[in-house]
């Protein structure tokens, strides 16, 4: 490690200063790039494969997620976990008048049953069975 102590910063000029400050902030990314990539992969053949994929993608001028999911999508892979399927419900509340408006239970209440139990009417009126 250099000794900065050393570095005399009153006798550089403003360019140089800005020269230093600017290598300063590359290496500081890349040192937490490095650490980064540590953290986020434990094996080595899965390092050297993001390694490849994110020079390609450098030389390319792509960033490497849009090159990831063009892979992904090639191999007709799901880059994120697929959500299970809802299970189903029955109709708990119908309108009276119009059948079609119903609602489950879940959620926010829809607004035709907001505006009947702003009317007055109790909840229990709307319940199917």
């Amino acid at each position: 490690m250099t000794d900065l102590s050393k570095i005399d910063l009153k006798s550089l000029s403003e360019q140089e200063l800005q020269n230093l400050i600017n290598q300063s902030k590359k290496q500081i990314k890349k040192l937490k790039t490095k650490k980064q990539d540590n953290l986020n992969s434990k094996d080595a053949d899965v390092a050297a494969v993001a390694d490849a994929v994110r020079q390609l993608a450098k030389t390319k001028k792509v960033t490497p997620a849009l090159a990831l999911s063009a892979v992904a999508k090639n191999m007709r892979v799901a880059m994120t976990p697929q959500r299970k399927p809802r299970a189903t419900a029955d109709v708990k509340y119908r309108h009276p008048q119009d059948p079609s408006k119903t609602w489950k239970g879940f959620g926010k209440r829809p607004l035709w049953l907001v505006e009947e139990l702003n009317r007055g009417k109790k909840i229990e009126d709307f319940r199917v069975g």
